[in-house]
């Protein structure tokens, strides 16, 4: 069983699984905020201070981030790639929002399917 760490004061729930990807899942419904994001980071190069790894974020159920969280996100950390997880055109939109306008230091796409998404991450 994956060793699960609280992220953001229980916002998130951040992993490495077994196969070296990190999962970082928001609870449902939360606004994810410029602070949130820094713990997010934090947490990341803390579980990963070594090398970069790929990181799946399972956005399906949280709500909005803000646009400073969204800069934390695109400065590079501890990832090497980064797949975003939703269900909705909602989190396309914000999934495309974010890479488009923010430009993520490190290769980011979007997914509907997990386990295409952890192909992809498998991949590089």
């Amino acid at each position: 069983m994956d060793e699960v760490f609280s992220v953001a004061g229980g916002k998130a729930a951040l992993s490495l699984r077994p196969d070296g990807i990190l999962h970082l899942v928001w609870a449902p419904g939360t606004y994810v905020q410029e602070e949130d994001a820094v713990s997010a980071v934090t947490m990341l190069n803390k579980i990963s201070p070594d090398h970069d790894r790929p990181l799946l974020v399972d956005m399906r159920n949280a709500g909005n981030t803000s646009s400073r969280a969204r800069e934390v996100f695109a400065n590079p950390h501890a990832v090497s790639r980064v797949a975003l997880l939703g269900e909705s055109p909602v989190d396309q939109v914000i999934a495309s929002f974010f890479t488009g306008v923010h430009r993520p230091q490190r290769p980011t796409r979007y997914f509907t399917s997990e386990a295409t998404a952890l192909s992809w991450l498998a991949g590089g």
